[in-house]
Protein backbone atom coordinates (compact mmCIF):
# COMPACT_ATOMS: atom_id res chain seq x y z
CA UNK A 1 0.00 0.00 0.00
CA UNK A 2 2.90 2.33 -0.71
CA UNK A 3 0.65 4.45 -2.93
CA UNK A 4 -1.72 5.19 -0.01
CA UNK A 5 -0.94 8.46 1.80
CA UNK A 6 -1.83 9.85 5.22
CA UNK A 7 -3.76 13.11 5.51
CA UNK A 8 -5.74 15.20 7.93
CA UNK A 9 -9.34 15.68 6.79
CA UNK A 10 -8.83 19.45 6.73
CA UNK A 11 -6.33 18.90 3.89
CA UNK A 12 -8.95 17.12 1.79
CA UNK A 13 -12.13 19.15 2.23
CA UNK A 14 -13.43 22.65 2.84
CA UNK A 15 -15.50 22.90 6.01
CA UNK A 16 -18.72 24.95 6.08
CA UNK A 17 -17.74 26.68 2.81
CA UNK A 18 -20.94 28.71 2.15
CA UNK A 19 -23.42 30.44 4.43
CA UNK A 20 -26.74 32.12 3.73
CA UNK A 21 -26.69 35.92 3.95
CA UNK A 22 -28.91 38.80 2.86
CA UNK A 23 -26.78 39.07 -0.27
CA UNK A 24 -28.21 35.78 -1.55
CA UNK A 25 -31.59 37.50 -2.10
CA UNK A 26 -33.63 34.30 -2.00
CA UNK A 27 -37.42 34.21 -1.84
CA UNK A 28 -37.55 30.70 -0.36
CA UNK A 29 -35.35 27.94 0.98
CA UNK A 30 -35.64 24.17 1.34
CA UNK A 31 -34.44 23.48 4.87
CA UNK A 32 -32.93 20.28 6.26
CA UNK A 33 -32.67 20.00 10.05
CA UNK A 34 -30.35 17.57 11.83
CA UNK A 35 -33.10 15.19 12.87
CA UNK A 36 -34.43 14.80 9.34
CA UNK A 37 -31.57 12.75 7.90
CA UNK A 38 -30.27 9.47 9.30
CA UNK A 39 -27.55 7.32 7.74
CA UNK A 40 -28.01 9.03 4.39
CA UNK A 41 -31.82 8.81 4.30
CA UNK A 42 -33.73 12.11 4.25
CA UNK A 43 -37.29 11.95 5.59
CA UNK A 44 -38.32 15.62 5.52
CA UNK A 45 -37.20 18.82 3.81
CA UNK A 46 -39.12 21.89 4.90
CA UNK A 47 -40.10 24.51 2.31
CA UNK A 48 -39.93 27.99 3.84
CA UNK A 49 -40.95 31.32 2.32
CA UNK A 50 -38.43 33.85 3.58
CA UNK A 51 -41.00 36.64 3.49
CA UNK A 52 -43.92 34.97 5.25
CA UNK A 53 -42.64 31.95 7.19
CA UNK A 54 -40.78 31.86 10.49
CA UNK A 55 -37.30 30.69 9.52
CA UNK A 56 -35.13 28.91 12.13
CA UNK A 57 -32.07 30.93 13.11
CA UNK A 58 -29.96 27.81 12.44
CA UNK A 59 -30.96 27.71 8.75
CA UNK A 60 -27.65 29.05 7.47
CA UNK A 61 -25.48 26.49 5.69
CA UNK A 62 -25.67 26.30 1.89
CA UNK A 63 -25.10 22.83 0.41
CA UNK A 64 -24.29 21.74 -3.12
CA UNK A 65 -24.14 18.44 -4.99
CA UNK A 66 -21.84 15.88 -3.28
CA UNK A 67 -21.48 17.91 -0.09
CA UNK A 68 -21.37 15.78 3.08
CA UNK A 69 -23.45 16.85 6.09
CA UNK A 70 -22.62 15.48 9.54
CA UNK A 71 -24.51 16.43 12.69
CA UNK A 72 -22.24 17.71 15.44
CA UNK A 73 -24.83 16.84 18.10
CA UNK A 74 -25.02 13.28 19.45
CA UNK A 75 -22.96 11.56 16.71
CA UNK A 76 -24.19 8.17 17.96
CA UNK A 77 -27.58 8.97 16.39
CA UNK A 78 -25.91 8.96 12.95
CA UNK A 79 -27.58 12.04 11.48
CA UNK A 80 -25.39 12.31 8.41
CA UNK A 81 -25.56 11.98 4.64
CA UNK A 82 -24.15 12.96 1.27
CA UNK A 83 -26.25 15.35 -0.81
CA UNK A 84 -26.51 13.73 -4.24
CA UNK A 85 -29.51 15.59 -5.61
CA UNK A 86 -29.91 18.92 -3.81
CA UNK A 87 -33.25 20.65 -4.25
CA UNK A 88 -33.37 24.33 -5.18
CA UNK A 89 -32.04 26.70 -2.52
CA UNK A 90 -31.17 23.84 -0.18
CA UNK A 91 -30.06 25.04 3.26
CA UNK A 92 -29.08 22.92 6.25
CA UNK A 93 -28.88 23.61 9.95
CA UNK A 94 -25.75 24.98 11.61
CA UNK A 95 -26.06 21.82 13.69
CA UNK A 96 -24.33 20.15 10.74
CA UNK A 97 -20.75 20.49 9.69
CA UNK A 98 -20.65 20.62 5.88
CA UNK A 99 -17.68 19.04 4.09
CA UNK A 100 -16.93 19.81 0.45
CA UNK A 101 -14.22 17.55 -0.96
CA UNK A 102 -11.26 19.01 -2.84
CA UNK A 103 -11.85 17.08 -6.04
CA UNK A 104 -8.20 16.98 -7.08
CA UNK A 105 -7.34 15.04 -3.91
CA UNK A 106 -10.39 13.27 -2.55
CA UNK A 107 -13.48 11.62 -4.03
CA UNK A 108 -16.48 12.78 -1.99
CA UNK A 109 -18.11 9.33 -1.80
CA UNK A 110 -14.91 7.78 -0.43
CA UNK A 111 -14.71 10.49 2.24
CA UNK A 112 -18.37 9.91 3.11
CA UNK A 113 -17.86 6.17 3.56
CA UNK A 114 -14.79 6.87 5.72
CA UNK A 115 -16.82 9.10 8.04
CA UNK A 116 -19.55 6.46 8.37
CA UNK A 117 -17.17 3.72 9.55
CA UNK A 118 -18.47 2.35 12.88
CA UNK A 119 -15.09 3.00 14.49
CA UNK A 120 -15.29 6.68 13.50
CA UNK A 121 -18.88 6.99 14.73
CA UNK A 122 -17.75 5.48 18.04
CA UNK A 123 -14.76 7.82 18.25
CA UNK A 124 -16.85 10.94 17.60
CA UNK A 125 -19.52 9.74 20.03
CA UNK A 126 -16.95 9.26 22.78
CA UNK A 127 -15.54 12.73 22.18
CA UNK A 128 -19.07 14.14 22.32
CA UNK A 129 -19.83 12.36 25.60
CA UNK A 130 -16.73 13.95 27.14
CA UNK A 131 -17.72 17.45 26.03
CA UNK A 132 -18.68 20.09 28.57
CA UNK A 133 -21.70 21.31 26.57
CA UNK A 134 -25.31 20.90 27.70
CA UNK A 135 -25.67 17.86 25.44
CA UNK A 136 -23.11 15.54 23.79
CA UNK A 137 -21.58 17.35 20.83
CA UNK A 138 -18.41 17.86 18.83
CA UNK A 139 -16.87 20.85 17.10
CA UNK A 140 -15.93 20.90 13.39
CA UNK A 141 -12.27 20.96 14.47
CA UNK A 142 -12.61 17.42 15.82
CA UNK A 143 -13.56 16.13 12.38
CA UNK A 144 -11.04 18.35 10.62
CA UNK A 145 -8.20 16.85 12.67
CA UNK A 146 -9.11 13.23 11.97
CA UNK A 147 -6.47 11.13 10.21
CA UNK A 148 -7.28 9.30 6.99
CA UNK A 149 -5.28 6.97 4.77
CA UNK A 150 -6.07 7.75 1.15
CA UNK A 151 -5.41 5.73 -2.03
CA UNK A 152 -5.06 7.39 -5.45
CA UNK A 153 -8.24 8.96 -6.85
CA UNK A 154 -9.06 6.12 -9.32
CA UNK A 155 -8.96 3.57 -6.48
CA UNK A 156 -11.01 5.84 -4.21
CA UNK A 157 -13.67 5.97 -6.92
CA UNK A 158 -13.58 2.19 -7.51
CA UNK A 159 -13.97 1.50 -3.77
CA UNK A 160 -16.86 3.93 -3.46
CA UNK A 161 -18.59 2.41 -6.50
CA UNK A 162 -18.54 -1.06 -4.93
CA UNK A 163 -20.16 0.27 -1.75
CA UNK A 164 -22.62 2.58 -3.53
CA UNK A 165 -23.80 -0.25 -5.78
CA UNK A 166 -24.86 -2.15 -2.65
CA UNK A 167 -26.51 0.99 -1.23
CA UNK A 168 -28.34 1.52 -4.53
CA UNK A 169 -29.72 -2.03 -4.47
CA UNK A 170 -30.89 -1.59 -0.88
CA UNK A 171 -32.49 1.75 -1.76
CA UNK A 172 -34.27 0.22 -4.77
CA UNK A 173 -35.75 -2.56 -2.62
CA UNK A 174 -36.78 0.00 0.02
CA UNK A 175 -38.63 2.08 -2.57
CA UNK A 176 -40.22 -1.04 -4.04
CA UNK A 177 -41.50 -2.00 -0.59
CA UNK A 178 -42.95 1.48 -0.09
CA UNK A 179 -44.86 1.13 -3.38
CA UNK A 180 -46.12 -2.35 -2.42
CA UNK A 181 -47.29 -1.20 1.02
CA UNK A 182 -49.06 1.80 -0.51
CA UNK A 183 -50.85 -0.62 -2.85
CA UNK A 184 -52.03 -2.75 0.08
CA UNK A 185 -53.29 0.37 1.87
CA UNK A 186 -55.13 1.44 -1.28
CA UNK A 187 -56.91 -1.90 -1.41
CA UNK A 188 -57.75 -1.56 2.31
CA UNK A 189 -59.33 1.88 1.86
CA UNK A 190 -61.33 0.69 -1.14
CA UNK A 191 -62.59 -2.51 0.48
CA UNK A 192 -63.17 -1.38 4.05
CA UNK A 193 -63.52 2.40 4.11
CA UNK A 194 -65.16 3.40 0.84
CA UNK A 195 -67.21 0.18 0.62
CA UNK A 196 -67.89 -0.35 4.33
CA UNK A 197 -70.99 -2.15 5.59
CA UNK A 198 -73.24 -1.50 8.59
CA UNK A 199 -73.54 -5.27 8.99
CA UNK A 200 -69.94 -5.65 10.14
CA UNK A 201 -69.25 -6.33 13.81
CA UNK A 202 -67.97 -3.47 15.98
CA UNK A 203 -66.30 -4.11 19.33
CA UNK A 204 -63.09 -3.62 21.28
CA UNK A 205 -59.72 -4.73 19.94
CA UNK A 206 -59.34 -7.18 22.83
CA UNK A 207 -62.59 -8.87 21.76
CA UNK A 208 -60.85 -10.19 18.66
CA UNK A 209 -57.14 -10.38 19.51
CA UNK A 210 -54.88 -11.33 22.37
CA UNK A 211 -53.04 -8.10 23.21
CA UNK A 212 -49.87 -8.05 25.28
CA UNK A 213 -47.45 -5.35 26.41
CA UNK A 214 -43.66 -5.54 26.56
CA UNK A 215 -41.34 -4.69 29.43
CA UNK A 216 -37.94 -3.17 30.22
CA UNK A 217 -35.61 -4.76 32.79
CA UNK A 218 -34.07 -2.38 35.38
CA UNK A 219 -31.92 0.01 33.33
CA UNK A 220 -29.33 0.41 36.08
CA UNK A 221 -28.57 -3.30 35.92
CA UNK A 222 -26.53 -3.38 32.70
CA UNK A 223 -26.08 -7.16 32.76
CA UNK A 224 -29.56 -7.66 31.27
CA UNK A 225 -28.76 -5.72 28.07
CA UNK A 226 -26.36 -6.77 25.29
CA UNK A 227 -25.21 -5.89 21.78
CA UNK A 228 -25.12 -9.55 20.75
CA UNK A 229 -27.55 -10.39 17.89
CA UNK A 230 -27.61 -13.97 19.16
CA UNK A 231 -29.48 -12.80 22.26
CA UNK A 232 -33.19 -11.95 22.36
CA UNK A 233 -34.38 -9.27 19.93
CA UNK A 234 -35.86 -6.44 22.02
CA UNK A 235 -37.78 -3.89 19.98
CA UNK A 236 -38.00 -0.20 20.89
CA UNK A 237 -39.99 2.60 19.26
CA UNK A 238 -36.74 3.83 17.69
CA UNK A 239 -36.28 0.39 16.10
CA UNK A 240 -39.80 0.58 14.67
CA UNK A 241 -38.99 3.99 13.23
CA UNK A 242 -36.11 2.47 11.28
CA UNK A 243 -37.99 -0.61 10.07
CA UNK A 244 -40.46 -1.09 7.28
CA UNK A 245 -43.55 -3.26 7.31
CA UNK A 246 -41.63 -6.16 8.90
CA UNK A 247 -39.27 -5.98 11.87
CA UNK A 248 -36.88 -8.66 13.05
CA UNK A 249 -33.85 -6.92 14.55
CA UNK A 250 -33.14 -4.37 17.25
CA UNK A 251 -30.41 -1.96 18.29
CA UNK A 252 -30.28 -3.59 21.72
CA UNK A 253 -30.83 -7.16 22.92
CA UNK A 254 -31.83 -8.89 26.16
CA UNK A 255 -30.22 -11.92 27.74
CA UNK A 256 -32.35 -15.06 28.09
CA UNK A 257 -32.00 -14.65 31.85
CA UNK A 258 -33.58 -11.18 31.67
CA UNK A 259 -36.56 -12.48 29.68
CA UNK A 260 -37.15 -15.25 32.21
CA UNK A 261 -36.48 -13.30 35.40
CA UNK A 262 -38.69 -10.33 34.55
CA UNK A 263 -41.36 -12.39 32.80
CA UNK A 264 -41.04 -10.46 29.56
CA UNK A 265 -43.56 -11.63 26.99
CA UNK A 266 -42.26 -13.49 23.96
CA UNK A 267 -43.99 -12.14 20.87
CA UNK A 268 -44.69 -14.87 18.28
CA UNK A 269 -43.58 -14.47 14.67
CA UNK A 270 -46.30 -12.79 12.61
CA UNK A 271 -47.76 -10.76 15.49
CA UNK A 272 -48.56 -7.11 14.80
CA UNK A 273 -46.67 -4.53 16.86
CA UNK A 274 -48.10 -1.10 17.72
CA UNK A 275 -46.29 1.75 19.48
CA UNK A 276 -48.61 3.61 21.85
CA UNK A 277 -46.38 5.81 24.02
CA UNK A 278 -44.43 8.94 23.07
CA UNK A 279 -44.55 8.12 19.35
CA UNK A 280 -48.02 6.70 18.74
CA UNK A 281 -49.07 4.64 15.75
CA UNK A 282 -45.96 2.93 14.44
CA UNK A 283 -46.96 -0.51 13.17
CA UNK A 284 -44.90 -3.52 12.08
CA UNK A 285 -45.15 -7.29 11.64
CA UNK A 286 -42.80 -9.45 13.74
CA UNK A 287 -40.41 -11.21 11.37
CA UNK A 288 -39.37 -13.66 14.11
CA UNK A 289 -40.08 -14.39 17.76
CA UNK A 290 -39.02 -11.30 19.70
CA UNK A 291 -39.63 -9.12 22.75
CA UNK A 292 -40.48 -5.43 23.10
CA UNK A 293 -40.34 -2.67 25.66
CA UNK A 294 -43.41 -1.38 27.52
CA UNK A 295 -44.18 1.31 24.91
CA UNK A 296 -45.22 -1.33 22.38
CA UNK A 297 -48.29 -3.57 22.29
CA UNK A 298 -48.49 -6.76 20.27
CA UNK A 299 -51.61 -8.24 18.73
CA UNK A 300 -51.87 -12.02 18.28
CA UNK A 301 -54.50 -13.39 15.90
CA UNK A 302 -55.96 -16.89 15.63
CA UNK A 303 -56.02 -17.25 11.83
CA UNK A 304 -53.73 -15.97 9.07
CA UNK A 305 -56.63 -14.26 7.29
CA UNK A 306 -56.56 -11.51 9.93
CA UNK A 307 -52.93 -10.44 9.47
CA UNK A 308 -53.12 -8.04 6.51
CA UNK A 309 -56.44 -6.51 7.64
CA UNK A 310 -55.17 -5.99 11.19
CA UNK A 311 -51.95 -4.37 9.99
CA UNK A 312 -53.74 -1.99 7.61
CA UNK A 313 -56.41 -1.17 10.20
CA UNK A 314 -53.83 -0.22 12.86
CA UNK A 315 -51.74 1.66 10.30
CA UNK A 316 -54.67 3.83 9.17
CA UNK A 317 -56.38 4.27 12.57
CA UNK A 318 -56.83 7.83 13.89
CA UNK A 319 -55.16 7.60 17.31
CA UNK A 320 -56.10 11.19 18.13
CA UNK A 321 -59.63 9.87 18.59
CA UNK A 322 -58.50 7.89 21.65
CA UNK A 323 -57.60 10.86 23.86
CA UNK A 324 -59.02 14.22 24.82
CA UNK A 325 -55.78 15.89 25.93
CA UNK A 326 -53.58 18.11 23.82
CA UNK A 327 -50.80 15.52 23.91
CA UNK A 328 -52.04 12.18 22.64
CA UNK A 329 -48.54 10.77 23.23
CA UNK A 330 -49.13 10.85 27.00
CA UNK A 331 -52.90 10.28 26.96
CA UNK A 332 -52.88 6.70 25.63
CA UNK A 333 -52.17 3.72 27.87
CA UNK A 334 -52.40 -0.05 27.51
CA UNK A 335 -56.00 -0.17 28.70
CA UNK A 336 -57.07 2.32 26.04
CA UNK A 337 -55.27 0.28 23.36
CA UNK A 338 -56.99 -2.92 24.43
CA UNK A 339 -60.36 -1.16 24.41
CA UNK A 340 -59.85 0.80 21.18
CA UNK A 341 -62.81 0.47 18.77
CA UNK A 342 -62.36 -2.24 16.18
CA UNK A 343 -64.46 -2.93 13.10
CA UNK A 344 -64.47 -6.61 12.11
CA UNK A 345 -65.80 -7.46 8.62
CA UNK A 346 -67.32 -10.83 7.84
CA UNK A 347 -64.97 -13.77 7.40
CA UNK A 348 -65.67 -14.12 3.67
CA UNK A 349 -64.55 -10.53 3.06
CA UNK A 350 -61.44 -11.00 5.23
CA UNK A 351 -60.49 -14.17 3.37
CA UNK A 352 -60.72 -12.48 -0.01
CA UNK A 353 -58.68 -9.51 1.23
CA UNK A 354 -56.08 -11.91 2.62
CA UNK A 355 -55.86 -13.73 -0.73
CA UNK A 356 -55.38 -10.39 -2.50
CA UNK A 357 -52.79 -8.84 -0.16
CA UNK A 358 -50.86 -11.81 1.27
CA UNK A 359 -48.70 -12.06 -1.91
CA UNK A 360 -47.87 -8.36 -1.49
CA UNK A 361 -46.77 -8.94 2.11
CA UNK A 362 -44.73 -12.00 1.06
CA UNK A 363 -42.92 -9.96 -1.60
CA UNK A 364 -42.14 -7.25 0.94
CA UNK A 365 -40.81 -9.88 3.35
CA UNK A 366 -38.63 -11.40 0.61
CA UNK A 367 -37.25 -7.96 -0.21
CA UNK A 368 -36.47 -7.28 3.45
CA UNK A 369 -34.55 -10.55 3.77
CA UNK A 370 -32.59 -9.64 0.64
CA UNK A 371 -31.92 -6.16 2.02
CA UNK A 372 -30.64 -7.69 5.26
CA UNK A 373 -28.21 -9.88 3.30
CA UNK A 374 -27.00 -6.90 1.25
CA UNK A 375 -26.63 -4.75 4.37
CA UNK A 376 -24.51 -7.38 6.12
CA UNK A 377 -22.30 -7.68 3.03
CA UNK A 378 -21.93 -3.89 2.86
CA UNK A 379 -21.11 -3.62 6.57
CA UNK A 380 -18.50 -6.36 6.22
CA UNK A 381 -16.86 -4.82 3.17
CA UNK A 382 -16.93 -1.19 4.34
CA UNK A 383 -14.03 -1.25 6.85
CA UNK A 384 -12.00 -3.70 4.78
CA UNK A 385 -12.24 -1.59 1.61
CA UNK A 386 -11.69 1.77 3.30
CA UNK A 387 -8.62 0.47 5.14
CA UNK A 388 -7.12 -1.25 2.10
CA UNK A 389 -7.36 -4.73 3.65
CA UNK A 390 -9.35 -5.70 0.53
CA UNK A 391 -8.18 -4.10 -2.71
CA UNK A 392 -10.37 -3.41 -5.72
CA UNK A 393 -9.04 -4.60 -9.05
CA UNK A 394 -8.47 -1.62 -11.33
Amino acid sequence: MTEWREYKLKELADFNPDSLTAKNKLEFINYLDTGNITKGKIDTIQYLNLLTDKVPSRAKRIVKKNDIVYSTVRPNQEHYGIIKNPVDNMIVSTGFVVLRSKEDKCYSDFLYYFLTLPENTEYLSNVAEDSTTAYPSITPDIIMDMDISLPPLPEQKAIAEVLSSLDDKIDLLTRQNKTLEDLAQTYFRKWFVEDSSDDWDVGKAEDYFEIGIGKTPPRKEHKWFTNNPNDKVWISIADMGKSGLFIGDSSEYLTSEAVERFNIRRVPKGSILLSFKLTVGRVAVALCELTTNEAIAHFKYKEAIYREYLYCYLKSFDYNSLGSTSSIATAINSTIIKEMPFVMPDKCKLTKFHELTAPIFRKIETNILQMTTLQKLRDTLLPKLISGEIRVKM
